[in-house]
């Protein structure tokens, strides 16, 4: 009787931002998923790389050994404390299976700690330490991931997501655990070839359905069809991370190690010759305002403060457009729905009676570099000392959001959600789970760069637009002030 395939699997999960002052530890991810042994593989678990790897496992009568998975919020680098008790975690885990084939590890792949610029390949390498050379690991990495030559060492093969907005985290999973079953069943010898970039470009134009990067996965497909890759990804960095090997990356998994060479090569002079279609058009807050006034809309303006996006690793705490839609009086005649975290706001405000009038300091509680705290007062609309919701497209669906206390204070006709922590904010269940419907609003703020769009842009609205506002997620890059990322660097310089 044939042997069945034993395969670890394990997940560790989270985007860092350098430029951001918020901090990461444990509780970062007991706050947000943390899932041991059998019960990372349970039924009702979330759509994830998770779930396709379970799939495949079942389709194949592969055995699944689960480990730890591990997922925070992102945010500024990881305590060393933290990632330590999470690494031991992990280790301890996999060290209890004592017959394993193969290795399946879910990762972002821009995970920085404090005295770390690579946590993952940090990982990564205590993984292989621990299983040996001899065991086969497959990594799947978030498409935003920099791509470091450790991480390609120590990995047999690296599976990326190929949409922004992140939609195919299952079938990310699924076919990593499709990939370890061929070389562990079929013989499989995987060749995979690393082409790094020198450049950056704005998260906002990753959007994979529009070029430039439509045309690029085109031709990254074109390559797999004809047989020069068995898996490609394309790594487009996000650009927030102050590091040593900063820069977008191309990487080819094939069956020929020359083919697959000439393939990675080929795709990334196409994505270099590209990189000023990354540009893209920032709108301020009073021309949002005069869109507003304008009129002949069929549906809320949907505007993302990207900049303080705490889906790119900043605190989620700026008060900017709240305090200059109210020095434009725009919240005397327009519905707004605004979000912000400010612990001690929310707090405040959620002990309060929902109807009573509440005076508020609010905004720039972490990120002091960026802005000072703002006086408010305003109506206590909403209430709740545990804030949860479920994401439905906008990230991970049926993954759970934790908001902490949370609180929507109305001022005038802008509804301000303040919550006590971070989450993904580009999802319309976050305010539907605290009373706030978007399509009767008129301006809809989102703190995110584009996995907003997974949902925004299926719903009526009035036009969609980033924002030019400060924070440590700025889609002005030139404006951060890199020391340690490699230069000559795009787009500071060119040309070279």
């Amino acid at each position: 009787m044939k042997k069945r395939m034993n395969i670890i699997v394990g997940a560790l999960l989270q985007e860092s931002n350098t430029f951001s002052s918020a901090s990461s530890d444990l509780a970062s991810f007991y706050d947000y998923f943390y899932r041991e042994g059998d019960e990372m593989l349970a039924d009702d678990a979330p759509a994830s790389e998770l779930s396709g790897m379970v799939r495949a496992a079942r389709e194949e009568g592969a055995n699944l050994l689960p480990t730890l998975a591990a997922q925070a919020c992102s945010s500024g680098p990881i305590q060393r404390t933290a990632l330590d008790r999470l690494k031991l975690n992990l280790l301890e885990r996999i060290e209890a299976y004592p017959e394993v084939d193969g290795v399946l590890i879910v990762m972002h792949g821009a995970w920085v700690a404090e005295d770390q610029d690579d946590a993952d390949g940090e990982i990564l390498s205590a993984v292989r330490e621990k299983v040996g050379r001899d065991i086969p690991i497959v990594v799947t990495l978030d498409s935003h991931a920099n791509v470091t030559r450790s991480i390609v060492e120590q990995a047999d093969a690296v599976i990326g997501y190929r949409t922004f907005p992140h939609i195919d985290y299952a079938e990310t999973g699924y076919r990593a655990a499709k990939l370890l079953i061929s070389i562990l069943r079929d013989g499989l010898k995987p060749h995979m070839k690393y082409v790094k970039l020198p450049m950056i470009v704005p998260a906002e134009a990753h959007v994979t359905y529009e070029n430039p990067m439509s045309d690029l996965w085109g031709e990254a497909l074109k390559g797999e069809s004809g047989g020069d890759s068995l898996a490609t990804s394309l790594f487009i960095v996000q650009p927030w991370l102050d590091v040593a090997e900063l820069g977008c990356s191309v990487v080819v998994v094939g069956r020929d190690a020359e083919r697959a060479e000439r393939e990675a090569r080929r795709l990334a002079e196409l994505l270099w010759n590209r990189r000023k279609q990354f540009d893209i058009e920032l709108k301020s807050v009073e021309e949002i305002g005069d869109l507003l006034e304008a009129g002949r809309r069929d549906g809320p303006i949907v505007a993302s403060d990207s900049a303080d996006s705490p889906g790119a690793g900043s605190p989620g705490d700026s008060n900017a457009v709240l305090k200059q839609l109210l020095s434009m009086g725009v919240g005397e005649r327009f519905t707004c729905l605004l979000t912000m975290v400010d612990a001690a706001a929310a707090r405040q405000a959620a002990a309060c009676a929902v109807g009573s009038v509440v005076k508020l300091t609010v905004g720039h509680s972490v990120s002091v570099e960026f802005g000072e705290p703002l006086e408010i007062e305003g109506v206590v609309e909403y209430a709740s000392l545990s804030g949860t919701f479920a994401f439905g497209g906008g990230t991970v669906a049926n993954m759970m959001a934790n908001m902490g206390q949370c609180a929507v204070v109305r001022i005038g006709h802008i509804h301000l959600l303040l919550m006590e922590l971070p989450t993904f904010t580009g999802d319309p269940a976050m305010y539907r789970s605290v009373g706030l419907e978007p399509l009767d609003a008129d301006l809809v703020l989102v703190k995110s760069a584009a996995q907003f769009r997974a949902e925004y842009e299926q719903i009526r609205h009035g036009g969609i637009y980033i924002l030019d506002t400060p924070g440590a997620s700025t889609a002005n890059l030139l404006s951060l002030q890199f020391k340690k990322a490699p230069r000559p660097l795009y787009p500071f310089e060119d040309g070279f």
